[in-house]
């Protein structure tokens, strides 16, 4: 079973959506899929309350459910779980963090962002796992290649000495109004660009195994 933990002590990163479309993204090619919901703020419970399709399964918890479920879930062989933290909430996304085989800390690109992304590098270094930057609502790339504000969020993003993912996502309105109804963006538009990126951020989240 792989546990990818979706990390980001600010609020407003986009980290709930981007987990919602990666597990959308891991139903879709044939794996038992679970999303694990500690966020208060319910936000995948809810999406799933307006889906209409039984897959992935969304469980409401707390971090103290987190161990016992992720038990519970191995012996089932579940294929992928993923993780959606609370901001603000250092203990739980310790935990979550510490019971992850990967965590993925969501950052924009601009400053403000960059700059409050310490406590996220903080809570997992302390647990030493496997973990990365993921860029998210990023300016869409020009034909040329990204643009100049997520070239020099990566080399800002030097100073914490974590990998950070080749792909980044973009700040696209198929991510969001796919979500209204209950669907994912590569349900939605599946040949739009914002499901190439979801795709090709999946494929390289599987190469870290």
């Amino acid at each position: 079973m792989r546990t990818v933990c979706l990390l980001a002590q600010k609020g407003g990163t986009g980290k709930t959506t981007l987990c919602l479309h990666l597990a959308v993204l891991a139903s879709e090619l044939g794996h038992d899929v679970a999303i694990i919901d500690i966020d208060p703020q319910a936000s995948a419970s809810a999406w799933k309350r307006r889906r209409q399709s039984d897959t992935p399964e969304v469980l409401r918890q707390t971090a103290a459910d987190l161990p016992g479920t992720l038990a519970r879930l191995a012996q089932q062989n579940r294929h992928w779980v993923f993780l959606d933290t609370a901001p603000h909430s250092s203990h739980d996304a310790a935990t979550a963090a510490e019971l992850a085989d990967l965590v993925l800390i969501v950052s924009r690109p601009a400053i403000l962002d960059l700059e409050a992304i310490g406590e996220s590098v903080r809570i997992v270094r302390q647990q030493g796992g496997r973990s990365a930057i993921v860029l998210n609502a990023c300016p869409p790339p020009h034909r040329s290649g990204e643009t100049a504000i997520v070239r020099e969020a990566r080399e800002a993003l030097g100073v914490y000495g974590l990998p950070v993912a080749p792909v980044s996502i973009s700040q696209r309105a198929a991510f969001s109004h796919a979500l209204i109804d209950g669907h994912a963006v590569t349900e939605f538009e599946t040949a739009g660009k914002a499901a190439g990126e979801i795709r090709r951020l999946y494929d390289w989240i599987d190469t870290q195994w």
